[in-house]
């Protein structure tokens, strides 16, 4: 397909200078790159990767499948008989988590 378009968008200085060192190792432009995401963005129709906020590190559950599994550790000591009183547990999480 011929290229006949131009774009022109502003970017950060910094972004830029270690984009094109990052792709030129690759051995692409940033022209080529850019052409590649747009190509991405038609056939997905959208944008080809999530956008979304970083995850903070002091986060415990980041899904609904992190949430299950903590529930079924929680089940398995409760069975077993590994408990203590809630103070005492709310005492040791805020210690170890500096809350």
């Amino acid at each position: 397909m011929a290229k006949t378009e131009t774009l022109h968008i502003r970017v950060n200085e910094n972004v830029k200078s270690n984009a094109e060192e990052t792709l030129s190792r690759l051995g692409i432009s940033i022209s080529e790159a850019v052409n590649m995401f747009l190509c991405q963005v038609e056939l997905t129709g959208g944008l080809p990767f999530e956008v979304k906020l970083p995850v903070s590190e002091r986060t415990l559950i980041r899904s609904k499948e992190d949430l299950y599994s903590k529930l079924d550790e929680a089940d398995d000591d409760i069975r077993l008989g590994r408990t203590s009183d809630a103070k005492e547990a709310i005492c040791r999480l805020r210690e170890k988590y500096d809350v």
